[in-house]
């Protein structure tokens, strides 16, 4: 299964409007709200240390993070 963000490039959240998306959690770490990551895909993929991970949102709004 393709993912439609595979061949996206990749989103730098420091410039694509964070500031109205992002904010500080309680424990003072940054906090993106998942709309901004997703863009309106029920999947994206991860980049991580050369491994790609699967993000996805189930039906019933979760989200799980598969290698």
């Amino acid at each position: 299964m393709t993912s439609p963000m595979m061949n996206s490039s990749p989103v730098d959240v420091r410039r694509e409007g964070v500031s109205a998306a992002s904010r500080t959690a309680a424990d003072g770490r940054d906090c993106v709200d998942s709309s901004l990551l997703f863009r309106g895909a029920r999947e994206l993929i991860i980049d991580h240390g050369g491994n790609a991970y699967h993000l996805r949102i189930t039906r019933n709004d979760k989200l799980i993070l598969t290698k």
